[in-house]
């Protein structure tokens, strides 16, 4: 996983504080919230095409 790579987080969990993002990737402690427009970092291509998608 890259480490700069925005992805969208799709649920989070309550009882270890885990999100886990569009495109099934399970981070354990998300600690951050990125503004994708105010952001240089790519985002994650596959949680682009599910949130467009919906």
């Amino acid at each position: 996983m890259d480490e700069d790579m925005m992805h969208i987080a799709a649920s989070r969990s309550w009882w270890d504080g885990s999100a886990k993002t569009l495109c099934g990737i399970k981070i354990a402690k998300p600690n951050t919230v990125w503004f994708a427009w105010l952001s240089s970092n790519p985002r994650c291509p596959a949680c682009e095409a599910l949130h467009k998608a919906r």
